[in-house]
C-alpha cells in the first residue's frame, strides 16, 4: 500500500557525450596575423621533434614558396611515425611535454590559414619507411571528424637513413601578401638562438637564413643570472645594453628590452617586467637581454606567455628586482632635450584643433541622426550632400567660429571618435627612430606620444598636416573590444582628418 500516493520512477542514469563539429576550428584557421606567422607554426613542428640526440644533432628546415604551393620541409629529429602522426592529428591533445606547441593545434591550424589542400609526408628516425596523408577540402566543417588513411611507401633517399623527416606541402593557397623580406626577417629573429649555436639551418628558397644579430654595447659587461622562483622553478638569462644608433641602414631592427624565450624559441620581445618603457626615456631603449622560461604557459599563438598565470606572476616579480638597477642606472642618464617652446606651441595649438574637429564630428551625427528621425514624418527637402553644400559667402565666414561639415560621414564611420568624451594630452618626445606615435600612461592618464625621431616627422619639419595625421591614426584606432575593419579604420581616420582640414587654419 502506498497510502494512495502516486510514485515517480526515475530512469537510468544517462551517459552524454561531449561532441564537437570542425565548425569550431575555422577561427583557429584564422587567428595568424600574417603568413610569416602561420609558417613560424610548422617550423615549429621541426624544433618539437628535435632534441639533438634522437636522429642526429643537427636540424635542417627548407621552407619553399611559390605563387602555387608553400613547402615546409625539415630533416634531423625523431620526425613521425604512424602513432605520431595519429597523434599530431588530434587537436587540442596535449601529448607532447615541455614543447613550444604544447597546445597540438597550430600546424593544422597554420595549414587552414595557408590553404585548402596539402600533402603531408613523414618518417620516423628508426624507421626505413615515409607515411603520406592527402586532404583536398580543409576548409570542409559538414561533418565532426575527417579520416585519413595514411599510405605507408619505402624510403629510399639515402640522406634520411637514421634522421626523422616531415614535408608539409599546401597548394590551393589563400591569399596573403608573400612577403619573403619580412619572413626572412621573423625567422631570424625567432630562432636567433638556434641558428647563432648552428645546431638549425634554415633555408628560404634554397637561400640560408642568418641569425639576428643583437649590436652589444661593448663597453658594459653582461650581467648573466640563474635564479629560483617562488614557486621553485628556475628561470636564466642575461641583460646587457644595446648601441646607441647601431642600426645600418636596410638592416633589421633590434627591439629594447628583455626577450622571453621558450625552449631557445623568442615568444615576445620589448618586455620591462612592470618597469617603464623606451616610451619613458629613450635611454630604456638600450636595455636588452634574453631570459629563458620553459615552466610558463604560452598562448596558443605563441605570441605571448600567458600573463594571468602564476608562473608568469613568480617570474615578474623575480625579473622585476633584477632588472631595477639596470632601470635606475639608464633613467639616470643625461638626454639633451632639444625640444623647443616653438615646438610644445605648435603641437598645442594643432591639438586645439583637432578638439574643434571632434565637435564638427558630433555635429556631423546629430544632424545625420535628425535627418534619419525626420525621414519616418515627411520626405526630405533635399539630400543631406544639398543641405549642407547651400552656404552663403556670410556663413562660409561664420563657420570659422561654428564650423559646418562640407559632406556628411559615412554611415557607422564616427565609432570611437564620436564616444571619445576628452582629448588626451599630446606630447613631442625624442624615441626610438621606428616608431611613428605611442601612447603613455602615467596616473591614470593617457598621453599621446609623437615622436619627433621618426623619419617623417623630420623629412616634413614637424609639419602641421603630418601631426595631425599622426593623432589621427592613433585617435581612430579600436580599443578593448571595439571591432574595426580595415576599412573602417582607415574611414574614421579620413573623415577626421576631413574635419580637421575644415577647422584648421595654418600659421604663417
Amino acid at each position: 500500500m502506498n497510502g494512495g500516493k502516486n510514485i515517480t520512477i526515475l530512469p537510468e542514469p544517462a551517459i552524454i557525450k561531449e561532441r564537437i563539429t570542425r565548425k569550431v576550428l575555422r577561427p583557429l584557421m584564422s587567428q595568424f596575423s600574417s603568413l610569416s606567422e602561420a609558417i613560424l607554426e610548422l617550423v615549429d613542428n621541426a624544433f618539437d621533434e628535435f632534441d639533438g640526440f634522437h636522429g642526429g644533432n643537427h636540424l635542417d628546415i627548407d621552407i619553399f614558396i611559390t605563387k602555387n604551393s608553400i613547402t615546409v620541409e625539415n630533416l634531423g629529429g625523431k620526425g613521425m611515425g604512424k602513432n605520431e602522426l595519429s597523434d599530431w592529428l588530434n587537436w587540442g591533445d596535449p601529448h607532447k611535454k615541455n614543447v613550444i606547441g604544447e597546445f597540438g593545434q597550430g600546424g593544422k591550424a597554420a595549414m587552414g590559414y595557408i590553404g585548402s589542400s596539402w600533402i603531408v609526408q613523414t618518417k620516423k628516425w628508426d624507421e626505413p619507411w615515409l607515411w603520406e596523408i592527402k586532404e583536398n577540402n580543409w576548409d570542409d566543417a559538414s561533418s565532426e571528424t575527417k579520416i585519413f588513411t595514411a599510405t605507408p611507401t619505402v624510403d629510399d633517399i639515402k640522406n634520411h637513413n637514421g634522421l626523422g623527416y616531415c614535408k608539409f606541402e599546401i597548394r590551393k593557397l589563400k591569399k596573403h601578401l608573400q612577403n619573403k623580406k619580412r619572413i626572412r626577417e621573423v625567422l631570424a629573429n625567432i630562432y636567433r638562438i638556434y641558428l647563432e649555436k648552428g645546431t638549425t639551418t634554415i633555408k628560404l628558397n634554397h637561400e640560408p637564413i642568418h641569425h639576428l644579430i643583437l649590436p652589444l654595447y661593448e663597453g658594459f659587461k653582461n650581467q648573466t643570472f640563474k635564479e629560483k622562483t617562488k614557486l621553485g622553478f628556475t628561470i636564466s638569462g642575461w641583460i646587457g645594453r644595446l648601441k646607441r644608433d647601431a642600426r645600418v641602414k636596410g638592416e633589421q631592427r633590434v627591439t629594447g628590452g628583455v626577450r622571453l624565450l621558450r625552449n631557445g624559441r623568442l615568444i615576445k620581445d620589448g618586455e620591462y617586467f612592470g618597469h617603464p618603457n623606451f616610451l619613458y626615456k629613450a635611454s630604456l631603449g638600450n636595455l636588452v637581454g634574453e631570459v629563458e622560461l620553459s615552466k610558463v604557459p604560452v598562448l596558443p599563438n605563441k605570441t605571448d606567455f600567458d600573463t594571468d598565470s602564476a608562473e608568469w606572476e613568480s617570474v615578474q616579480e623575480l625579473m622585476y628586482k633584477i632588472l631595477k638597477p639596470h632601470i635606475d642606472d639608464l633613467l639616470n642618464q643625461k638626454e639633451e632635450d632639444n625640444i623647443t617652446r616653438e615646438e610644445k606651441k605648435r603641437v598645442s595649438q594643432i591639438r586645439d584643433a583637432m578638439i574643434d574637429a571632434f565637435k564638427l564630428l558630433n555635429k556631423y551625427t546629430e544632424l545625420s541622426d535628425k535627418l534619419e528621425k525626420d525621414k519616418g514624418r515627411k520626405p526630405p527637402e533635399s539630400s543631406i550632400e544639398e543641405k549642407l553644400s547651400i552656404t552663403t559667402r556670410e556663413e562660409s565666414e561664420s563657420r570659422r567660429e561654428k564650423p559646418e561639415p562640407r559632406t556628411p560621414p559615412p554611415e557607422n564611420a564616427i565609432g570611437k571618435l564620436k564616444r571619445l568624451a576628452k582629448m588626451p594630452d599630446w606630447e613631442l618626445r625624442d624615441l626610438e627612430s621606428n616608431i611613428r606615435s605611442a601612447w603613455e600612461i602615467k596616473e591614470g592618464r593617457r598621453t599621446l606620444l609623437i615622436n619627433r625621431k621618426y623619419c617623417l616627422y623630420n623629412e616634413w619639419q614637424g609639419d602641421d598636416l603630418y601631426v595631425a595625421e599622426t593623432a589621427s591614426l592613433e585617435l581612430s584606432k579600436p580599443e578593448g573590444d571595439e571591432k574595426l575593419s580595415l576599412d573602417q579604420y582607415l574611414g574614421q581616420v579620413n573623415l577626421l582628418m576631413q574635419a580637421f582640414c575644415e577647422v584648421y587654419t595654418p600659421n604663417n
